[in-house]
């Protein structure tokens, strides 16, 4: 803005002190807004430190406690194909299968049924 192209000086003299007014004012604001924004975080801090230095100590205790864990997950050699455990052979089966008596098949099983599952039931 240019107060020189005005020529009566006390109009000029009133718009200047009006102009440093509203600028002085809106500096302050933004102070005012900055320091308050800044006082509403010690706020804060002051109101949740207790909960932030329990999470810091929480977090630091689980870390510690997962560390030696991590450390011997990272030591551990690759498992070799021919390292790992086999399973249990099967016993060698009988020359003849046998099948299993009458007895041992279940109660709710019917004559016909009886006569099937003969054939496919063996003791192996």
């Amino acid at each position: 803005m240019s107060f020189l192209k005005i020529k009566d000086p006390p109009k000029r003299d009133k718009l200047v002190t009006e102009y440093l007014k509203v600028k002085n004012k809106i500096q302050n604001g933004f102070r005012a807004e900055r320091l308050g924004e800044q006082s509403m975080y010690e706020d804060f801090g002051k109101i949740f430190k207790p909960i932030t230095e329990q999470q810091q100590k929480s977090s630091e205790e689980i870390v510690s406690k997962f560390a030696p864990l991590q450390e011997a997950i990272e030591n551990i050699p690759p498992a070799l194909p021919w390292d790992m455990p086999q399973p249990e052979a099967l016993p060698a089966p009988d020359d003849e299968p046998q099948a299993l008596e009458l007895e041992t098949l279940p109660a709710n099983v019917g004559p016909i049924a009886q006569e099937y599952l003969n054939n496919y039931l063996t003791e192996n």
